[in-house]
């Protein structure tokens, strides 16, 4: 674009000088002459002021844009900040072994919900990452203590159904104590569809506080017991 500003200059320059350089016996009549208001010395000057002054702004142009860049680096970090100041802390309980306590993990998530509680436990196995969902959530009084009523669905109860006794008890343990660090009550009751949760090693039919797998493991032995004490007096 400049080179071609330039050229025009140029012609315009040797067109004046042309003009200003002919000899009287060039014969051009009035009609075809038109009088510049000013001298060809002076047309050359002014045309030579524009093309600077135009280069002057193009080169200005960029650095306006790199002026902005800041800006647009400015504003995304902002929004990055405020991603981050959206996610809360969050957490989440699970173990491998019968014998060891849990551990505790604290995550991040975008907000504190059972759905992204049961979602991290499922990245441990502790509960079927496909169609394991909160059915319900209540919190209730009950013998001087709040109890958390989680109804899972379905998935879930089949998901438990396929477990040995000390993979559920470590399944149970987790969700239990997972829920129990997040949520302001004393005991979780464990519900599948709207009823108590039944497994091939146990029924559910009590809240459960605080425990470890090995002291679900304990429970079930005592629900065990207690069965065997009914069927007797029966």
């Amino acid at each position: 674009m400049k080179k071609g500003k330039w050229a025009v200059f140029a012609l315009v320059a040797v067109a004046l000088l042309t003009a200003c350089g002919g000899t009287a016996e060039e014969a051009v009549t009035t009609e075809e002459i038109v009088v510049p208001e000013m001298s060809s010395k002076d047309l050359l000057v002014n045309s030579l002021e524009y093309l600077l002054e135009e280069e002057q702004e193009g080169e200005q142009e960029p650095k306006e844009e790199t002026e902005q860049e800041p800006e647009e680096q400015a504003s995304g970090e902002t929004e990055a900040e405020q991603e981050s100041q959206s996610e809360t802390e969050a957490v989440i309980c699970y173990g491998r072994d019968m014998h060891s306590e849990l551990t505790q993990e604290t995550i991040q998530v975008t907000a504190l919900s059972p759905e992204a509680l049961l979602g991290a436990l499922a990245r441990h196995n502790i509960v079927p990452l496909l169609d394991t969902r909160v059915l319900s959530m209540e919190e209730k009084e009950q013998d001087g203590m709040t109890v958390l009523y989680l109804d899972l669905s379905r998935a879930f109860g089949e998901y438990v159904q396929t477990m040995s006794e000390e993979a559920e008890c470590i399944i149970i343990a987790s969700v239990v104590n997972t829920f129990l660090a997040n949520y302001d009550v004393d005991a979780v009751y464990l519900m599948v569809e709207g009823e108590r949760l039944e497994t091939t090693n146990a029924v559910y039919t009590e809240e459960i506080s605080a425990c470890s797998p090995a002291q679900v493991q304990s429970l079930l032995m005592k629900g065990d017991a207690q069965d065997a004490e009914e069927a007797q007096d029966q």
